[in-house]
């Protein structure tokens, strides 16, 4: 089954929460993150699009939660690193 997304940010969107590997997540969050960002400055421009304000604030706070999520994987001690006394 394929999805059509309309407008391209949602589907940048849903590949970054979708993403597994942490090595693209970042990549994927960044072109997600800027993709919104358009589409925000595109609908300041215009009177419509009530509707999909909401799903943009709804994505732009799940993009701040993924890059929290990878700043915390970034310096969570890993097993082997365990402290040493």
């Amino acid at each position: 089954m394929t999805f059509q997304w309309e407008p391209e940010w949602q589907r940048l969107y849903v590949d970054a929460l979708l993403e597994t590997d942490p090595l693209r997540l970042v990549g994927r969050v960044a072109t997600a993150e800027k993709a919104i960002l358009l589409r925000v400055e595109e609908l300041c421009l215009s009177s419509d699009g009530a509707i999909e304000w909401e799903a943009l604030e709804d994505a732009i706070t799940d993009m701040s939660v993924l890059k929290r999520e990878i700043l915390k994987s970034r310096f969570k001690p890993r097993p082997s690193q365990g402290l040493r006394l």
